[in-house]
């Protein structure tokens, strides 16, 4: 699998190891049947490293899983038949969530997409999105798309999660004016860091560890957001919905209530053309 690791990227196996802890759980937030396919023992021992190093983090993500499937789904219930995954990696929301007259497209780069199919295939998965290998953020990925089946004139629900603090600002300004210019109508939610995390703020003491951790695999994060209304005005864009996961978590958890003071480094947010 370590060959694996180096062309896909240590986060995505990570990741799709938290989404099996979370549902195996007794009580879990969601269900995701599918990421064991991608997993072995050394997904195991990566994704424990980063959790001793910020139990936080996984506690966190549980939640973010949960609420972009919840999201999806309200948008599958108002009517949205076209979604987007861009750099989505081990995802399986195009089967977990897979709904009649519904079309997935994922973006990712082309040995990410060929390691997803084989594996998918090996398992006895039929694709379930339709899968564009492309580096969204070098080139025209958008005419990909198109050729792909997508309509850009069509209402479009866009997932970018777990890639914005991997990019350079431009880069991700670059992504969201190109789907201004090109896409009639969108949504596109995303989660993103603060700026004092991603700077290492003077006396802000829970950077370092964390930082570091994912810098050892290879994914060192990059941008964060002191104002994320400043951002989306650089882009010709609404915010439409903007939280700190933790304030999610206190909103929907039975059990748990957190101390945002805590946790208010990691947010998620919605932007829109209407």
């Amino acid at each position: 699998m370590s060959s694996s690791y180096e062309k896909v990227g240590r986060t995505a196996f990570v990741i799709a190891q938290w989404r099996r802890e979370e549902t195996e759980a007794a009580d879990p937030l969601f269900s995701d049947h599918v990421a064991n396919i991608f997993l072995d023992e050394e997904a195991v021992q990566w994704a424990d490293g980063i959790a001793k190093a910020s139990p936080s983090t996984r506690f966190l993500v549980r939640y973010r899983t949960r609420h972009f499937d919840d999201t999806i789904r309200e948008r599958i219930r108002a009517g949205i038949r076209q979604f987007v995954i861009l750099g989505s990696g081990l995802d399986t929301r195009p089967i977990r969530l897979a709904s009649d007259g519904v079309t997935f497209y994922e973006v990712e780069q082309e040995h990410v997409v060929d390691y997803k199919r084989s594996q998918l295939a090996k398992h006895g998965y039929a694709e379930a999105s339709r899968f564009v290998a492309a580096d969204y953020t070098a080139v025209d990925y958008l005419s990909a798309l198109e050729a792909s089946g997508f309509d850009p004139r069509e209402p479009t629900f866009l997932l970018w999660e777990g890639n914005v603090f991997y990019l350079r600002h431009d880069n991700a300004c670059a992504v969201l004016t190109g789907l201004r210019e090109r896409l009639a109508r969108f949504e596109i939610t995303f989660d993103y860091l603060s700026a004092k995390l991603i700077g290492r703020t003077t006396g802000y003491q829970k950077s370092g560890a964390l930082l570091d951790g994912f810098r050892s695999l290879g994914a060192p994060w990059s941008t964060g957001f002191a104002d994320i209304g400043k951002f989306a005005d650089d882009v010709g864009l609404t915010v439409q919905d903007d939280f700190l996961i933790a304030d999610y978590v206190n909103r929907t958890s039975r059990e748990i209530q957190v101390d945002r003071t805590l946790f208010d480094d990691y947010s998620i947010a919605t932007f829109a053309k209407a």
